[in-house]
């Protein structure tokens, strides 16, 4: 009987140890679910902090009034996208100086970007070639020093970014870049009209290298119209025609003016294929591709014997063509003997250190 109530007592010891092991358990598991919500609301917090400080980007120019308003010249928006990477490039290597000035009025053509409270007016034109854009103030203004136009750059990014909206990829995993070279703006008829030349590149990429599929380079006409809300929205954009009607067409975008038609008209610069490669890195980086930016001594398939040429009738100034060294030679071989000499390779940019497949026929 003994062994008994002690074997009992035992038991029933047993029990409460477990039950406040159990309690205490349930207790740890609850603190750590109640920690997890937590940790969740605050991410969620955190988003949602990080979605606010996102700055609105929009872009204004000044107009004739249409009796709408007292104002002089109103402001209307031009409905599109400039993203924030675009926002911050705009101003690389313009300088924000301590200089004052009065807050000018607003004419006809003026472009305002906004970024939150921040609003800077764009100069239209270089004094002793320094464009003097106003960050406006209450009261005045402070002076950002540019060297080329924040203006024309701005609306290049404003085009391409529409392009991208209609230039509708032919497959899901293609990149299409632009570089917008922005020619002139003016009104006509209530509408507001964008002249530009468009260069174009589709790219696939595999294995740290991209491949260039389709593309193209021409003059464009966008047109956009006021809104209900007296904003400036897309409307139309207009291609040149094709054959002996090219010219003429581009001619007719021009308003039979020389100046315009000369640029619209006028070959690839020198940072235009640069300014690509900026757009192609912005989009592998939103696409969140890996491993396709590096160093030129680490391109795959291209770390070792392998030929850099640096010069040559074609080469763009800020890349590099390489070629594997074995390729290059037989190529070099066969130049007087075949119609194309050539061989496989890539063209490194500099700048982004993008490398794209290309043909090399320049041998030294």
């Amino acid at each position: 009987m003994k062994i008994f109530k002690i074997l009992l007592i035992s038991l029933i010891t047993i029990l409460l140890f477990a039950a406040c092991g159990k309690n205490r358990n349930s207790n740890q598991e609850n603190n750590i679910v109640e920690k997890k919500i937590v940790e969740a609301k605050n991410k969620i917090e955190d988003k949602e902090k990080n979605v606010a400080k996102k700055p609105e980007i929009n872009f204004y120019i000044a107009r004739e009034n249409l009796g709408e308003s007292k104002e002089e010249f109103p402001l209307s928006q031009i409905i599109g996208e400039i993203n924030l990477d675009q926002y911050e490039k705009l101003f690389n290597n313009a300088s924000f100086t301590d200089k004052k000035v009065e807050s000018s009025k607003n004419n006809v053509g003026d472009v305002i970007i906004s970024s939150n409270d921040r609003k800077i007016k764009f100069a239209k034109k270089a004094k002793n070639n320094i464009f003097e854009n106003e960050e406006i103030g209450k009261s005045d203004s402070k002076i950002i020093e540019s060297k080329v136009s924040l203006r024309d750059k701005a609306f290049s990014y404003l085009l391409s970014n529409k392009l991208r909206e209609i230039d509708n990829p032919k497959f899901p995993d293609e990149l299409g870049a632009y570089s917008t070279y922005f020619v002139k703006d003016f009104f006509e008829d209530g509408k507001l009209i964008l002249l530009s030349n468009v260069y174009n590149q589709n790219y696939f990429f595999k294995d740290g290298i991209f491949e260039q599929e389709s593309g193209y380079r021409r003059p464009m006409e966008f047109q956009y119209v006021l809104n209900k809300d007296n904003n400036f929205s897309f409307d139309r954009v207009i291609y040149p025609q094709d054959g002996s009607m090219y010219a003429p067409s581009v001619k007719k975008m021009a308003r039979d003016d020389k100046k315009t038609f000369d640029y619209l008209m006028q070959g690839a610069n020198k940072e235009e294929y640069n300014e690509l490669m900026d757009d192609l890195f912005y989009l592998a980086q939103k696409r969140g591709l890996d491993n396709f930016s590096h160093k030129l001594k680490d391109i795959p398939g291209y770390e070792n014997d392998v030929v850099y040429i640096e010069k040559g009738p074609r080469l763009l100034e800020g890349n590099i063509e390489i070629a594997k060294k074995k390729d290059y030679e037989e190529a070099k071989k066969t130049v007087g003997k075949d119609s194309w000499p050539h061989c496989e390779g890539i063209l490194y940019n500099k700048r982004t250190g993008i490398a794209v497949k290309t043909f090399i026929d320049y041998f030294e």
